[in-house]
């Protein structure tokens, strides 16, 4: 069966190919933008970035060993376009609208990237991550829950301020906005990212649900224990917890 390119993920990053490249090289400068933290994260960058791909230096390609896919950087100018590419067997079915855990978990990572190299450039980050599903029918999703669809007419790059059902206030700018999520920059997080992930109905989510991803600076241990602290108690009165 023959196959084909897809671009699934295409970003521009305000930063230069090399700085880029060494993102997503160097495994500190990995752990600066990927993921979020966790006990295993080491063990999860060797892994992805090093025993899973192939490396291409002259064209800046990463190529997954066992999956089909490939990260590729091209220069342009002072900046570079980052792209995840899968190839797959050629069909009739159409992907657009179709949600994909993979897909969306590379689209959080790759606006991580672009916001630690453009905001943060060799920054260390302290990062909170729920998950979850839905206990009945008509549970918002997390970013309606949030309030964020409120902001589903502000243009990316402009400025937005809300506060959340549990008293939380949210200021700074939408920093991108796809189908199932909405990523906004966070004034009093040190300027920090808060990427919620909406998953629709599934057989294990038969309600839906999704994630967050909430990125801090700056922030002392005091008080990102007590960030810590309140959105968990609202992700858990909302949602059931699934552990990752």
């Amino acid at each position: 069966m023959s196959t084909s390119d897809r671009v699934i993920i295409e970003i521009v990053v305000a930063a230069p190919i090399d700085v880029v490249w060494q993102a997503l090289r160097d495994p500190v400068e990995i752990g600066r933008w990927f993921g979020w933290d966790s006990p295993g994260l080491a063990d999860e960058i060797d892994f992805i970035f090093r025993k899973a791909l192939t490396v291409s230096e002259t064209d800046h390609t990463l190529r997954g060993i066992d999956v089909p896919d490939r990260i590729t950087l091209e220069a342009s100018g002072a900046q570079t376009i980052v792209r995840v590419v899968r190839s797959a067997p050629v069909t009739d079915v159409s992907w657009q609208g179709i949600y994909d855990d993979m897909i969306e978990g590379w689209i959080t990572f790759m606006q991580q990237l672009r916001f630690a190299l453009e905001r943060h450039r060799g920054a260390d980050r302290r990062t909170l991550f729920l998950n979850g599903r839905a206990r009945a029918a008509g549970t918002a999703l997390p970013g309606d829950a949030l309030g964020l669809g409120a902001l589903s007419t502000v243009p990316v790059g402009e400025r937005y301020a809300i506060t959340t059902p549990f008293g939380e206030r949210l200021e700074g700018t939408v920093w991108f906005r796809t189908a199932y999520q909405m990523g906004v920059t966070v004034d009093a997080l040190g300027d920090g990212l808060l990427i919620p992930n909406d998953r629709p109905q599934t057989s294990k989510s038969p309600h839906g649900g999704g994630n967050l991803v909430l990125t801090t600076y700056v922030l002392s241990d005091r008080a990102f224990a007590d960030l810590q602290e309140r959105w968990e108690r609202w992700w858990t009165a909302t949602y059931e917890v699934i552990e990752m």
